[in-house]
């Protein structure tokens, strides 16, 4: 017999704030994994496929999941990324404070109440309305031994790319999670702030085969890319390219394109057509991020270059590397 999902809230304190979480269990041993939606309000794609998974009939046969999907649920009322009342970014505040500000406590509750409790950690994003991020499933990849665990679910999850990343900077649900000893991913899709069928279903299919390959779920989804593009680098893009004038971008490139430095990837233009400004790959590599808001002010970043993985960084992760995927 299938398990019901079963919801409660968790409240940040007086005033009705908090978050709500539904759990599925098995009633038989095995991981905790929690499954994060909404972290940042304005990424609907990651909410709307967290709320699928719960309204789903998983025949799960170890363990329990825990779903949250409106994590920041001020974000989502302004359609924001950052809180309203405090203007703070949720996935730079963790692991909280409880006497912070509303987002801090916020991320204090999540870190306390969820994250400490969890075997393993899915957060769900998305690319932002004006930039797009490609499909993929990233993690940090350092070497500790929640890091390779990680990775091997980055890949389990499917997606035609894997992003890893040496290092993370601090505030971030996966760097809390790591420093807990818990494997975490994350995922990305474009057209953030648009509700896509494809990457719907990627993210709740991705979701199932991680459950599948945490022996929590039948092997019973599709399989997912057999041979991902692996790209390793800094999560914050430092290699962007920005620019110099005002006016409106037109790419030249697309998502996951690979790139020289120096390449041309885009322009940007005026109103009567007259080219400004020729903008250039600042390393090579392949495209991750993607200004598709036109309109640009100086030192808008356009275009973000994430270089291939090395076949060998000493890390275990080396033996997980498939053929063909480091292009």
């Amino acid at each position: 017999m299938t398990a019901a999902w079963r919801e409660h809230r968790l409240p940040t304190g007086p005033g009705g704030a908090g978050i709500d979480v539904h759990e599925l269990d098995s009633g038989a041993s095995g991981p905790t994994v929690v499954i994060l939606g909404g972290v940042h309000g304005n990424e609907v794609g990651g909410i709307l496929a967290a709320a699928r998974l719960t309204r789903l009939p998983l025949p799960l046969r170890a363990g329990r999941v825990r779903v949250v999907p409106v994590t920041h649920e001020a974000a989502y009322e302004a359609d924001s990324r950052v809180g309203p009342g405090d203007g703070l970014n949720l996935a730079r505040v963790f692991p909280g404070a409880a006497g912070g500000s509303a987002t801090e406590r916020l991320a204090h509750l999540v870190t306390e109440q969820l994250l400490r409790t969890a075997d393993v950690l899915v957060d769900l994003h998305t690319s932002s309305p004006d930039t797009d991020m490609p499909l993929f499933a990233g993690c940090l990849d350092d070497g500790s031994d929640a890091a390779d665990r990680a990775v091997r679910l980055a890949l389990a999850f499917g997606a035609p790319a894997v992003w890893t990343h040496g290092v993370l900077g601090p505030g971030r649900t996966l760097t809390v999670a790591r420093d807990l000893g818990i494997p975490a991913i994350y995922a990305e899709s474009p057209v953030g702030g648009v509700l896509d069928e494809r990457y719907l279903d990627a993210y709740v299919s991705g979701v199932r085969r991680v459950l599948a390959d945490l022996a929590m779920l039948p092997d019973e989804t599709a399989p997912g890319a057999t041979v991902p593009v692996w790209v390793h680098g800094d999560g914050d893009v430092d290699m962007f390219s920005q620019v110099a004038v005002g006016g409106m971008f037109h790419a030249e490139v697309a998502l996951m394109d690979r790139v020289e430095a120096g390449q041309l990837v885009g322009t940007v233009v005026d109103t009567r057509a007259r080219v400004l400004e020729h903008v250039h790959a600042a390393a090579s590599g392949h495209v991750v991020t993607l200004r598709r808001a036109a309109h640009v002010r100086p030192g808008t970043p356009v275009a973000g270059i994430a270089a291939a993985r090395p076949a060998r960084l000493g890390l275990p992760s080396d033996s997980l590397v498939p053929s063909g995927a480091l292009r």
